[in-house]
């Protein structure tokens, strides 16, 4: 089964990549097979088995090519879609049971670009393939923040072609209670939006989250902390329910 760690950069998604990865082989025993895809990465909680900086790396870009760092991220990431299919080859002969495929950071150059299609293509010719969109618990904290990373999270869905987990990370920071609140009832989010915003913006708030309602129902984000490793059984669970046409995501 192939993962791919997608969300905002600084959501954590090397972390949980460490994080699930660990407790995968610790706890299942399973192997697991590290990505990394983050060209422009200089340090990784975990050691990769497959590393997309062995053929593209953003910082000898940018010394090539005289490009600011905002440049040479997306000339990496156009030029990764050219050695998908050794990135791919190398990950088949490994034979992991889970493949664990760390996103780069900036998450719109990855979704919307044509890189993060396209590798999710690769990855499906070698395996089931699902997404877990990342989520920074500190933004699930503002109503319209939250609001809005669950609709980047539909988008990504969308672009991506593959179902898409909503994960929320980092429940060590504080704030969980109020987090569960929502996520457990979004008629909270509700009272909270129209408490935060006012005239015409509530009303363009309101009506996105009747939407949000709807896919909520069918997957309520997890509450994870990848740096305590906290939620990641129930994140497990979610995984394997997300392949099952029976299984129940509320």
């Amino acid at each position: 089964m192939n993962i791919v760690m997608a969300g905002l950069a600084g959501a954590g998604k090397s972390q949980l990549t460490h994080s699930f990865g660990k407790w995968l082989k610790e706890k299942q025993g399973f192997e697991v097979c590290y990505v990394n895809l983050d060209a422009g990465a200089e340090w990784l909680p975990y050691e990769p088995d497959v590393d997309v900086r062995r053929f593209v790396r953003v910082d000898q870009i940018m010394k090539d090519e005289s490009l600011g760092i905002n440049g040479a991220i997306i000339a990496a990431a156009d030029r990764m879609v050219q050695y998908l299919d050794r990135i791919v080859s190398w990950i088949s002969e490994l034979d992991s049971e889970f493949v664990l495929v760390d996103s780069p950071g900036q998450y719109e150059i990855f979704v919307f670009r044509d890189s993060g299609p396209k590798t999710v293509q690769a990855l499906q010719k070698v395996g089931t393939t699902i997404a877990l969109n990342i989520i920074d618990a500190q933004l699930a904290l503002s109503p319209s923040a939250f609001l809005t990373a669950l609709e980047l999270a539909t988008a990504s869905s969308l672009r991506l072609g593959v179902t898409t987990i909503n994960v929320v990370n980092k429940a060590d920071l504080g704030g969980t209670e109020k987090i569960k609140a929502i996520l457990s009832n979004p008629r909270l989010m509700r009272e909270a939006i129209e408490q935060e915003r006012g005239g015409a913006i509530t009303d363009l708030a309101l009506g996105l989250l009747e939407h949000i309602e709807h896919v909520m129902t069918a997957q309520r984000p997890l509450l994870v902390s990848a740096l305590r490793g906290e939620g990641i059984a129930d994140l497990y669970k979610a995984v394997n329910e997300a392949l099952c046409v029976c299984g129940d995501l509320t």
